[in-house]
């Protein structure tokens, strides 16, 4: 296996109770951990001239990322391609490999939009697609609060929004006081966090 074949890890600036962010080789994909949660934001090629290399990425990539995953998974992103032909209004490209692999790892697609009223989230003429989708274990279902699509200025997509509950620890108030000492706060390393 070479280094291209593994992910790399990235080092930023650390995010309060996130941890274990790779990328994947392409960086098409980055996944990091917050809490019990695998967290997986993809970008896979897009077009039809690059079939060959999304099924690549489904295929290799993106479970090259997966294998470390222990806990609870939200796969999100622009995957380029539908598995549904409800998921357009005109020609699609579909992917076998995304459509085995959400099928292997019981990853649904969380996102079930106005029944209604059908929401896409990317409009191009003269047909419009939901190439960006949210697949999840079974325990989001049960902490969805909801799911919206919304205009994004910086994008030609829908931003697709998902609110989620999630277990935080509770700071119980006692007798006693907790006091913090003012003069922390005028030190240089305390204003810059």
């Amino acid at each position: 296996m070479t280094s291209r074949d593994t992910p790399h890890n990235i080092t930023s600036a650390p995010i309060e109770g996130v941890g274990n962010i790779i990328m994947s080789p392409s960086g098409r994909a980055m996944a990091a951990k917050f809490r019990e949660i695998w967290i997986i934001n993809v970008y896979a090629p897009s077009g039809t001239a690059m079939k060959q290399e999304r099924e690549r990425f489904f295929n290799s990539e993106l479970p090259y990322l997966l294998t470390s995953e222990t806990g609870h998974i939200l796969l999100v992103g622009d995957f380029n391609c539908i598995l549904e032909a409800s998921d357009t209004t005109g020609g699609f490209t579909y992917s076998r490999a995304l459509a085995e692999l959400v099928h292997d790892l019981a990853l649904p697609d969380r996102w079930q939009g106005n029944p209604t009223r059908k929401v896409y989230t990317h409009y191009f003429a003269p047909r419009a697609t939901r190439i960006d989708r949210i697949y999840a274990t079974q325990e989001f279902l049960e902490r969805k609060l909801g799911v919206e699509a919304t205009v994004a200025p910086f994008t030609d997509h829908l931003a697709v929004c998902l609110r989620i509950s999630i277990d935080l620890l509770i700071m119980r108030r006692g007798r006693r006081l907790w006091k913090v000492d003012s003069a922390v706060i005028t030190e240089n390393v305390c204003t810059e966090k």
